[in-house]
Order: C-alpha cells, then sequence, then structure tokens
C-alpha cells in the first residue's frame, strides 16, 4: 500500500507586503503553489490513500479564496478516485464546540474523508484501518482518544493525530503555539504500522513508526534553511518511507553581528558583506544585530540598506540594544526560572494533571535556563 502522509499546509497564510502579479499577497500565493504541487505529485503517482494530519488552513474562519483553493484541490483528488483523510488542526479548531468548522464543505465530496468533530473516528480504505484523531476539545479528551485507538489484526493499522510530543528535543520551540495540544512520547503506540503526526513544522522521525510531515512551507524564521515537502509510505511486509522535497520559497537566517565594538558605519559594511557573501535574489532574508546601542541604529543609513537588500522578498533586521541588556543585568537578582517556578506552582490550588503540567513548565524552563 502507497500512502502519502502531508502536514501544516496552512491555506489562506500571509505575511508582508509584496503583492504577487494577480494582485494576491504573495506569501498566500507561495503556500497555494506548495500545495498545489503537492497534489500534482499525487495525481502523477496515484497512491492508494492521503493523509493530511491537520492544518490544512491557517485559521477557523479562511477567507472565501482560500477555501475555493481548497476546495478546487481536493476536488482534484476527489476526481481522481484518491481516498484523502484530513483530520482538523489547532489552527482550524474553533475554541467554542458551538461554532461551526470550515471542514463541513467537505463532507459530501466523494473520496474526501474531513474529520473535525474532537474524537475518533475510524476509516476502512481497502485492507487499511486509519484511527484519525482530530484538535480535541482537551488535551485530556485527546489522551482519552488515543487510547481509543487500537490496531485491529488482520488491517494495516494508521494513527493520524495533531499534537505536539513531550521528549523530543525538536518540539521545544512550537511551545505556547495557539490552542495546541500535548502528548507525552508514550502515547505512541508501537503496534501501529504508522503514525503520522502533524503539528511540528520539521519532517522529523519520532520514533520507529511515528513521523511528523512538516509543513509545505516556511512559516517562522525558526524554519530558516528547512527542507519542505512531504513523506510517501510503501507499506508491505515492512515500511519503506521516502522524503518527497516541494520547491518553495527559501527562507535564510544570515546569522548574528556582534555591534559592540563597531561604529555604525562598521555596521552597514557587515551588512552588506553578508549580502554580498549570500544570494538572496527572491528570499525571505533575516538578519540579527546584537549589542548596539540606541544611538548608533538610529545613525544607521537604512535607505542604503533597503536598496541592497531589495533583491529579496522580504528582509527584515532583528535587534538586541545595548542598554536594554545593562537594564536587565542591572535589576537585583530574582532567583532563576525554575526556582520562580518551583516556588509559584506550589502555592496554585490545581486539582488535575498538576504533576504533568510542573513536569512540563520545568523541562522547557531548564532549557530557556541553560
Amino acid at each position: 500500500m502507497k500512502v502519502l502522509h502531508v502536514s501544516d499546509t496552512h491555506i489562506g497564510y500571509s505575511a508582508y507586503h509584496k503583492i504577487a502579479e494577480n494582485g494576491i499577497n504573495q506569501r498566500e500565493m507561495d503556500v497555494y503553489n506548495a500545495f498545489e504541487q503537492f497534489v500534482d505529485y499525487a495525481l502523477r503517482t496515484k497512491p492508494d490513500l492521503i493523509i493530511h494530519a491537520g492544518d490544512l488552513f491557517d485559521g477557523v474562519r479562511p477567507s472565501n479564496r482560500a477555501i475555493s483553493f481548497a476546495l478546487n484541490q481536493l476536488l482534484r483528488i476527489s476526481e481522481a478516485g484518491i481516498p484523502f483523510i484530513v483530520i482538523s488542526g489547532n489552527h482550524e479548531t474553533p475554541k467554542l464546540r458551538e461554532t461551526g468548522s470550515v471542514f463541513r464543505i467537505f463532507d459530501h465530496l466523494q473520496h474526501i474523508y474531513p474529520v473535525y468533530k474532537g474524537k475518533l473516528e475510524e476509516i476502512e480504505i481497502g485492507n487499511a484501518l486509519i484511527h484519525a484523531i482530530p484538535h480535541c476539545h482537551s488535551n485530556d479528551e485527546l489522551k482519552k482518544n488515543i487510547e481509543m485507538a487500537q490496531p485491529k489484526e488482520g488491517y494495516i493499522n494508521i494513527l493520524v493525530l495533531h499534537a505536539g510530543i513531550i521528549g523530543i528535543k525538536e518540539f521545544s520551540y512550537t511551545r505556547g503555539d495557539f490552542n495546541e495540544q500535548i502528548i507525552p512520547a508514550g502515547y505512541l503506540q508501537p503496534s501501529f504500522d504508522y503514525i503520522a503526526l502533524g503539528h511540528y513544522h520539521k519532517a522529523t522521525e519520532v520514533t520507529k513508526n511515528a513521523y511528523y510531515a512538516g509543513s509545505t512551507e516556511h512559516f517562522s524564521f525558526k524554519e530558516a534553511g528547512e527542507k519542505k515537502g512531504f513523506y510517501e509510505i510503501e507499506i508491505d511486509s515492512e515500511v519503506k518511507i521516502n522524503f518527497i522535497p516541494l520547491k518553495v520559497r527559501q527562507m535564510v537566517d544570515l546569522g548574528e553581528i556582534n555591534c559592540l565594538n563597531l561604529m555604525a558605519d562598521e555596521i552597514e559594511a557587515e551588512i552588506i558583506k553578508k549580502f554580498e557573501e549570500n544570494d538572496i535574489e527572491g528570499k525571505i532574508v533575516r538578519i540579527r544585530l546584537r549589542k548596539i546601542d540606541r544611538g548608533k541604529f538610529k545613525s544607521l543609513v537604512w535607505e542604503k540598506i533597503k536598496k541592497i537588500a531589495s533583491a529579496a522578498l522580504h528582509f527584515e533586521i532583528d535587534y538586541e540594544f545595548l542598554e536594554v541588556e545593562h537594564e536587565l543585568k542591572g535589576k537585583s537578582r530574582i532567583g532563576s526560572l525554575v526556582e520562580e517556578w518551583k516556588e509559584y506552582i506550589a502555592k496554585v490550588p490545581i486539582e488535575k494533571n498538576k504533576k504533568e503540567i510542573e513536569e512540563l513548565a520545568l523541562k522547557y524552563l531548564s532549557e530557556v535556563s541553560r
């Protein structure tokens, strides 16, 4: 059985101010282009099944243009007779149960199986049984649904869910994402033939049978330099997994410049040097300035910098003022983040999942404190 595992397409996402020739935000068009490439590949290779592991859309209420685009692409898949299972992720799941889901528009499309009602659904496709769990109304409900999902004999068993995983260092950057849910790695049962994960934007092997497909485009500079694509899985007597890259707009972090001992013109020269040493044509580019005082920052000739950076689709400077660093160092010590948290959580009257919350927070705070 051949399965395509894709996730986090975030259709409807837009950013920056560059407009494409058709008058639409260029980053919105980039996202459309990435998903259309995926659909083109699916139609060429004709897999037995496509699994989308959540965040098809970027928001609960996508624009009419985003809905129209997604619908047209899914109609192409439907007309080709390829089963397509898509679960709702945290970005497109409304917080209130009374709020309807945009996924309802897919309910009557042939071969399209939208899963969005906050509970486990089992879908039989040929000799495969897909245990699909959409974004749930709480972390506890998510765990209960995962416990209910049990492999059945005589089937290729595939689990699909959209969540963060405690226990993998790569996931630490996504903490705090909108409406996200997190589970321990122990919930990923090795008895499933394959576990298709969504939410983390980098293609990642979590366990021998569980993978994040990653996102199909770059959505943060934390993803700069990452390859974007999806997985093609062959499930027979053994499972073969192949990452298929997509051609997407490159996002490049040109690194940081320590401005402490540099004059304004020297900082400008360092910025220009980074441009000259790297191909920035059509890319999304960032440079980080560290330990720069406000006077030097104001003295930079921004028109000159912007002119040189104009070849990029988007250029931004992330800066850290020297004065702010001194202010922080000058304040009285209040203890480490870990110590502060332990003192705080000990006084909070949480009855449910207190130990789990404490352990998760301590894990993240320890990483920040290093």
